[in-house]
């Protein structure tokens, strides 16, 4: 289904209730054509939907064990579009071809980046928790590029293609799930908590996914869903500013790359952001003490 009106748009409400559970949807912009769809599939009793959706916002309120749509963990293939994921102790983003797993009793927020297409896997949670180890997180963005990452990716865009329709019977079924959850287990990270604040470290990330471009405070703040002075703020507890840390995103990713490449300094100087390679020379010595030359031939006598 497309969804144009209000009348639509409680359309879409209450059909992601009956397919995914509990959640609310914020519309980007009420004088925008919203646009939603859900197509779900049973394959063998494994439920799966694959959504487009161009909400500003789309919260899951935390759930309880007890209730039949808390029972499941939802496997995410993010197909098109980038999503920004916000819970209480995981913020991540996701792009085209990344995985995750959401936990359904979690309270948790995604924030779509315009038009966005998710497939949704429904896992049982009793049997994700007979195979997951206690250390392994429940709500993560899953590791990218091992054997087993690629093996649940192009198994999910199997799903997604409409390849493994036929599949009835409920063995199947529960053969499929098995197959996915044994992927999964290897591609969570541990438990260890990262270093920093929540909100901090996903402003981070939607700068690093950005560059060499990279989107100013009030378009970072409009993705984060947060004003733009609370987005400063998390920047000025350390002592810095958002231009600062863009900027040292910047040298430093410029630094890798006159050690390792053999392109022109002033190419590289313009290819993360700097336009005068002056500029680019009193910088780079002021924060890595040596001039750019200087700092390539250091690293060429170290290797």
């Amino acid at each position: 289904m497309t969804v144009h009106s209000s009348q639509d748009f409680d359309h879409w409400n209450h059909t992601v209730h009956a397919v995914c559970g509990r959640f609310v949807t914020q519309r980007a912009d009420v004088d925008d054509a919203f646009v939603g769809t859900i197509q779900p599939h049973d394959l063998g009793g494994l439920n799966v939907a694959d959504i487009h959706i161009n909400a500003s916002s789309i919260k899951r309120e935390r759930g309880s064990l007890s209730r039949a749509d808390d029972r499941f963990y939802f496997l995410i293939l993010q197909r098109q579009g980038v999503m920004a994921i916000n819970q209480t102790q995981e913020q991540f983003v996701l792009h085209p071809g990344e995985l995750a797993l959401f936990d359904s009793s979690q309270a948790f927020e995604m924030l779509p980046q315009g038009l966005v297409n998710q497939l949704s896997v429904h896992l049982n949670r009793d049997a994700v928790e007979r195979v997951l180890p206690p250390s392994a997180r429940r709500f993560a963005k899953l590791e990218q590029h091992s054997l087993s990452a690629n093996l649940l990716r192009g198994l999910l865009q199997q799903i997604a293609k409409g390849h493994l329709q036929p599949v009835a019977d409920t063995r199947d079924g529960n053969a499929l799930q098995d197959a996915l959850i044994n992927l999964l287990q290897p591609t969570l990270p541990s438990l260890s908590p990262e270093s920093g604040r929540p909100l901090r470290r996903l402003a981070e990330r939607l700068i690093n996914d950005a560059l060499p471009e990279a989107p100013s405070p009030t378009q970072l703040a409009a993705s984060l869903n947060v004003s733009v002075r609370q987005l400063y703020r998390q920047f000025e507890m350390d002592g810095e500013s958002i231009c600062r840390y863009i900027q040292r995103q910047r040298l430093e990713r410029s630094a890798r790359e006159l050690a390792d490449d053999a392109a022109p300094i002033t190419s590289i100087a313009y290819k993360w952001g700097f336009t005068d390679s002056a500029h680019f020379s009193r910088t780079f010595k002021r924060h890595f003490g040596a001039s750019p030359r200087e700092y390539r031939l250091s690293q060429l006598k170290d290797h």
